[in-house]
């Protein structure tokens, strides 16, 4: 792990996502007990942070996802103005940020998926304890959004995955105090929800990532005040989670990314403490092994794969404080000679 330029704003909560030019777009956060409408840019040529446009509206637990066309869509969250149901959007080339149209519900700790036809299906989330089992999709070509299928259970700090066949699959997450383990099926053509295998173990505040081979590992998340370092697999061929082997350390509110030569980085997170450690996932082995640790302990912070394949994690909470340090990875077996 190496350094690299400190963000403008402390923040966590946030969202990063990488652009088609190759830099990171940071937006929105908590700042201590702030509500940020900031947002900036990553150069990785220059490995600086620059302010660009503030969005119209603070949030936090909120989306963004990179469309089609290259804009950026920000979707509902929490901010003092209390659960948001607005939308916006950022253009890289004007670096602007424009309202687009309301979702139908205020939502935040949801998801929001772009699918195989360019729409964006945004799945649960909470206003306040009602906890939602509605779904919307918002077409890029109209800015609006309009209700679909509803899930079978409502929940939130969920996953959703884009899987290769182009169905969503969303998984965990709760409905209040109650976890869940089961998982389901959005078919676009169908605009239906169709329950799959559940889980082994109930999670939320976990991660889920599409491997290479079609498969979707999720890890961690935490169960009350039981913090997991168990792993599964679902395989959409037969519906069924398997388990695959635990990680070295138990975490939640931490990341995982695939890299360039189909590993899986896990990184931070929070086991009653925020921690430094990362490890890697070989999905050829179903095996874990410890790589560098952060020079930073964190969680809740973000982690993007860059162009240039090094992972650039970003801010984060420790002990009690929102960081504005930012660290890359570089995965010294994606770069040997063969």
């Amino acid at each position: 792990w190496s350094k690299t330029g400190s963000l403008n704003h402390a923040r966590r909560t946030h969202t990063a996502s990488v652009l088609a030019n190759g830099k990171v777009l940071v937006t929105g956060g908590l700042s201590n007990q702030d509500f940020l409408n900031s947002t900036e840019l990553y150069d990785p040529s220059t490995e600086t942070w620059t302010i660009t446009g503030n969005m119209n509206y603070a949030r936090a637990e909120h989306t963004a996802c990179v469309l089609t066309n290259g804009k950026v869509l920000v979707t509902g969250g929490f901010s003092n103005q209390g659960f948001l149901n607005s939308t916006e959007l950022y253009d890289p080339l004007t670096e602007i940020w424009t309202i687009t149209g309301s979702m139908n519900n205020a939502r935040t700790e949801h998801t929001a998926s772009v699918l195989t036809n360019g729409k964006v299906l945004v799945t649960g989330g909470r206003i306040n304890q009602d906890f939602l089992n509605s779904t919307e999709l918002y077409d890029p070509s109209t800015e609006t959004w309009a209700t679909t299928g509803s899930m079978n259970d409502a929940r939130a700090e969920h996953i959703a995955s884009v899987l290769t066949n182009g169905k969503v699959l969303v998984a965990g997450g709760c409905i209040s105090f109650n976890r869940l383990l089961s998982g389901e099926l959005y078919d676009l053509s169908t605009e239906t929800w169709t329950t799959t295998g559940s889980m082994n173990y109930t999670r939320i505040q976990f991660t889920a990532s599409v491997l290479t081979n079609g498969k979707v590992l999720v890890t961690g998340g935490s169960n009350y005040n039981f913090n997991r370092d168990s792993a599964e697999l679902y395989d959409s061929s037969t519906g069924a989670w398997i388990m695959t082997s635990s990680m070295n350390y138990r975490r939640w509110k931490h990341t995982s990314s695939v890299l360039t030569n189909g590993n899986v980085l896990v990184t931070g997170g929070f086991d009653h403490y925020p921690i430094d450690t990362a490890e890697l996932y070989d999905p050829s082995t179903g095996t874990w092994k410890i790589t560098g640790r952060m020079n930073s302990a964190r969680g809740d912070h973000t982690a993007s794969v860059l162009m240039n394949g090094k992972v650039l994690v970003a801010g984060g909470i420790y002990d009690g404080e929102p960081l504005n340090s930012t660290e890359l990875y570089k995965s010294f077996q994606a770069h040997q000679v063969y």
